[in-house]
């Protein structure tokens, strides 16, 4: 089945390896794998931005969206891993491993976006194990910007 859900950050803090978006996956059996993640900018700011995986989920997100049987691309079943969309800022950052796995600058231009498309379970896309996240987040001390966020994974 392939999901999609999206939503809106605030502003992160202006602090290194601050997260903005965080797809969290809470199982403890069923793997996502990544396909898609949409960006786009909803303030006039530069925003240097990563993307990397977390292996601790973090606390008090500013808003968690819930994906449910609309997410699913058929509309037939909820999310069997019961993956989560977590949006800046948090209280506590999640873990994120190293290195990132992409990187990249937006100018300063409302609607600035980057679309990144990793192909197909087994073809590319990332694999989150259970217990584990895949977050889009800003490498260095300046603010990412508040912006709108989508990712699509199969389960």
């Amino acid at each position: 089945m392939i999901y999609r859900v999206g939503a809106r950050s605030s502003a992160t803090a202006a602090t290194a390896n601050h997260v903005a978006a965080q797809l969290w996956n809470p199982s403890s059996t069923v793997p996502l794998w990544v396909r898609e993640i949409h960006l786009a900018s909803v303030t006039a700011a530069v925003s240097n931005t990563s993307i990397a995986r977390s292996n601790a989920r973090g606390a008090t997100p500013t808003t968690t969206t819930t994906p449910d049987i609309d997410s699913d691309s058929d509309k037939a079943l909820a999310p069997p891993s019961g993956a989560v969309l977590e949006t800046a800022t948090f209280g506590t950052q999640p873990t994120l491993d190293a290195p990132a796995l992409e990187a990249w600058n937006l100018p300063a231009v409302i609607g600035a976006g980057m679309m990144f498309v990793f192909g197909e379970r087994g073809r590319g896309a990332i694999k989150v194990p259970p217990g584990a996240g895949l977050c889009v987040y800003t490498p260095v001390a300046v603010a990412l910007v508040s912006s709108d966020f989508t990712f699509v994974w199969e389960e």
